[in-house]
């Protein structure tokens, strides 16, 4: 597994809420253009995407019988092709209402962070049996950090764009 992952996570989080503190408040619910989602939005999406991540990481779990990084290379093609539009499952889509920036920010600041804790105490190589990623099947604990770096960087991405896109 790559022992650069601490790194990456701590970087990967840390570019997206800078990226979140560029947004003035107006600018953080505003539409960039039609079919668009706004930053708030955008950022409220992480937030529902990775909420549950570190119970499911502390959940179930058992010896995992395969490389426990094997699925790195598909979460990474999947997530870091930006020319590649998704479709997010329902649970996770944003709601309509106007969001508060600082909020947001501290929501996942402090989810990243319980992500971080496991990083530093836990051993990633288990395989986390309670919840199966939608079409992937059973990741490891590394696996689900490696979603949660390259879903980040995704929308990160995405929200640099929206930011271009309304500046004022």
């Amino acid at each position: 597994m790559d022992k650069n992952i601490n790194k990456e996570f701590d970087e990967t989080t840390s570019e997206l809420l800078k990226t979140i503190s560029s947004f003035s408040p107006d600018g953080f619910n505003k539409v960039p253009f039609e079919g668009s989602w706004t930053a708030g939005q955008t950022a409220e999406h992480i937030l529902k995407s990775i909420t549950g991540v570190p119970d499911v990481m502390m959940g179930g779990t058992a010896a995992t019988e395969r490389d426990p990084a094997e699925k790195e290379p598909q979460i990474r093609s999947i997530f870091l092709d930006f020319q590649t539009k998704m479709k997010s499952p329902d649970f996770i889509l944003p709601t309509e209402e106007p969001k508060e920036k600082i909020e947001l920010s501290a929501s996942l600041e402090k989810t990243f962070g319980k992500i971080r804790d496991i990083i530093t105490n836990e051993k990633l190589d288990p395989t986390c049996t309670d919840v199966p990623f939608p079409g992937m099947g059973e990741f490891t604990r590394y696996e689900w950090v490696c979603f949660a770096i390259c879903h980040t960087k995704r929308h990160t991405h995405q929200l640099k764009n929206i930011y271009s896109r309304i500046k004022e």
